[in-house]
């Protein structure tokens, strides 16, 4: 039996992906990076592109009256990244079909963990991130 996150849908990343830092202690392992991501954080020197390393998620429900109508969409959700690597403040930015699938792409954002983003070697808190969730019941 397929696992769900992967019958149901996909996460693709919306911004550009960075290549991975190089390993060190405080750093995941590149084998426990689900996905590296481009998230701005603001500086005095005014804003800074920082990759922020997906170590972690829940799975990515189809909603069931999407999947009984077989609708097809994909939402953009935006959020932060607080200093320990946890999600905060997501929210929708656009979504197609509007009012079907935004629940589920925040209540999976939600779940996502990070690794701890660093700003020159500390960690720092990142303003914005930007990722594509992309629903469709055919795929597996």
């Amino acid at each position: 039996m397929p696992r769900k996150a992967s019958w149901y849908c996909s996460a693709v990343a919306l911004l550009v992906v960075l290549s991975v830092a190089p390993n060190t202690s405080s750093l995941a392992r590149a084998d426990e990076i689900l996905g590296t991501y481009a998230g701005i954080v603001a500086t005095a020197d005014g804003p800074v592109q920082i990759p922020c390393n997906l170590i972690g998620s829940g799975p990515l429900r189809y909603p069931p009256k999407a999947k009984r109508y077989k609708y097809l969409g994909q939402v953009i959700v935006k959020f932060g990244i607080d200093e320990g690597g946890n999600v905060t403040d997501p929210y929708v930015v656009a979504s197609e079909p509007p009012g079907v699938f935004e629940r589920s792409a925040l209540t999976h954002v939600k779940s996502y963990k990070y690794q701890p983003p660093l700003l020159n070697g500390d960690p720092v808190a990142v303003d914005e991130v930007a990722i594509k969730l992309v629903f469709d019941p055919n795929r597996r």
